[in-house]
């Protein structure tokens, strides 16, 4: 195994229902997936919203999961890749959300 294969890429994406942490090889192999649900309020009228501080907690949490696996070591994350349901949010930033 090359030492290109021993690094991974950390795949966030945060989805409708979940967010799903993945460390990916550089080959593409997917070698851990956990994945933490994320409320999602159904608005009268057919509106939706999440709360940025629930996308945050997500990320958090299924990440420590991923990590505390033992699949590799921080020192082994090359990258880190992050998608979402959208192209883009609205309302309030999640900088406050990200203590």
């Amino acid at each position: 195994m090359t030492a290109m294969a021993q690094q991974y890429v950390l795949a966030l994406d945060l989805g409708t229902s979940a967010l799903k942490a993945a460390l990916v090889s550089f080959t593409g192999a997917v070698a851990g997936l956990e994945t933490e649900p994320v409320p999602l309020t159904v608005l009268p009228g057919g509106g939706a919203e999440q709360n940025p501080e629930d996308w945050w907690n997500a990320l958090v949490t299924a990440t420590r999961r991923l990590m505390a696996r033992g699949i590799a070591g921080p020192d082994r994350v090359a990258a880190v890749c992050c998608t979402a349901q959208w192209s883009a949010t609205g309302g309030r930033g999640t900088a406050t959300a990200a203590r």
